[in-house]
């Protein structure tokens, strides 16, 4: 069963939810991750190690975890924002269009010289 196509309205609707998405997924990056580089840098005693008794494979895990976790979330991140903004990349396809068509037309000028 075939869906019934969007109106404009409904498109537009969607193509907004989605930038806000966006945008919401940015905020909670940047949120979560200057925490995180508050606690990895110990920039704030949050979390005093010397009281903490860990050992130094795990203080090595959390530190792997805390450097990959934001790279990772900053390639979903990016991913989501080629997805949503996939429209504003149309400008590289026209150029090439006029680029075409702009030697297209220098040739023809130049055939019967």
């Amino acid at each position: 069963m075939k869906k019934a196509p969007l109106s404009k309205l409904e498109r537009a609707e969607k193509k907004v939810k989605e930038i806000k998405d966006f945008y919401n997924h940015l905020g909670w990056f940047l949120v979560v991750n200057i925490v995180v580089l508050i606690v990895r840098f110990r920039l704030f005693d949050i979390f005093p190690v010397e009281s903490i008794s860990v050992g130094k494979n795990i203080s090595t895990w959390i530190d792997v975890n805390m450097t990959v976790m934001p790279l990772l979330w900053l390639f979903g991140l990016t991913c989501h924002g080629l997805y949503v903004f996939k429209d504003k990349f149309r400008f590289f396809k026209d150029w090439e269009q006029r680029q075409i068509e702009k030697y297209m037309e220098e040739d023809e000028q130049t055939k019967y010289l």
